[in-house]
């Protein structure tokens, strides 16, 4: 067998992930991710509690107008390229309740999950949108072992 499928699988998010959910599911991206980025926009204050709390964790942070599920004009917005340890993992279960919790002013926005630079997990908070791109048996099976996880497979 190969590990990685020429193809890639593409599976929508059809309810927003929730409590016990919502923590698996961020408990199985870190585990099986390198790195995630989350967005702050210009036009609004953020908390920078927040913020703060996930700065020793962050490798990298850079300005930018496109990123994974969105295109915008007029100011850059910042992405902040964080380390998925246990760390940030457990950040990301304090702060939110749900997946979609991750919208401005509040918190950053759209969450983004990498393995070996392959963006496998993608979402558009505002629009309450969430895919994986899987390539691999064993992604699947990660993604499909999340208790409650409501998915779609695209055609």
């Amino acid at each position: 067998t190969t590990l990685f499928r020429s193809k890639v699988n593409y599976y929508d998010v059809t309810e927003n992930p929730t409590g016990t959910t919502y923590n698996e599911l961020i408990q199985a991206l870190c585990d099986h991710s390198d790195s995630f980025y989350f967005i702050t926009r210009a036009e609004f204050k953020y908390d920078e509690a927040v913020l703060a709390q996930f700065a020793p964790h962050v490798l990298d942070t850079y300005k930018t107008q496109k990123w994974e599920t969105t295109t915008i004009t007029g100011k850059a917005a910042t992405a902040y390229v964080i380390e998925a340890n246990d760390d940030t993992c457990a950040l990301l279960q304090h702060y939110a309740s749900s997946l979609y919790d991750w919208v401005a002013p509040k918190l950053p926005e759209d969450l983004t999950f990498t393995k070996n630079d392959f963006h496998w997990f993608t979402c558009c908070t505002h629009e309450k949108f969430a895919m994986f791109s899987i390539r691999s048996a064993h992604y699947e099976q990660i993604m499909l072992n999340v208790d409650g996880l409501s998915v779609e497979k695209r055609d």
